[in-house]
């Protein structure tokens, strides 16, 4: 049982990472790249809602002012004024994932994405035991 959750576990770290790998290929050819730390929560059977402190930190190649839309609830749309901020933190507080995206605030282009990835531990099962507790030997 341990090892089938732990092949389970390193294989969705292993997804995580690839699919974090194809937003950053995606957003160098935009010459913008948003990041988010931490990228993943891992939730346990006794806490099934994910609180944490996010950072989202961006780069441009070009100086622009952008804004940041999410589909959390507990986010509306923020917008920098200056095109020297490059980080935005917020406190988070969710069961599922959280998908980031920066746009440009005069254009309105898509720059980049992230998500934050939210994972929920499986419960460990409870081994019963089939012999009996007496025994007449």
């Amino acid at each position: 049982m341990q090892i089938t959750k732990f092949i389970t576990l390193l294989l969705l770290l292993l997804f995580i990472v690839g699919s974090s790998q194809i937003f950053a290929d995606e957003a160098d050819e935009l010459g913008a790249k948003l990041m988010v730390a931490p990228e993943f929560c891992i939730t346990s059977g006794d806490q099934l809602t994910c609180e944490l402190k996010v950072l989202l930190e961006w780069q441009n190649q070009q100086p622009r002012a952008i804004c940041i839309l999410s589909d959390y609830e507990g986010m509306a749309k923020w917008c920098s004024e200056d095109d020297k901020v490059n980080s935005l933190s917020l406190n988070v507080s969710t069961t599922e994932d959280i998908q980031f995206v920066m746009i440009d605030k005069e254009t309105h282009e898509t720059l980049a994405g992230v998500k934050l990835k939210v994972t929920q531990t499986a419960e460990p099962k409870v081994r019963r035991r089939y012999r009996n507790p007496w025994s007449l030997f």
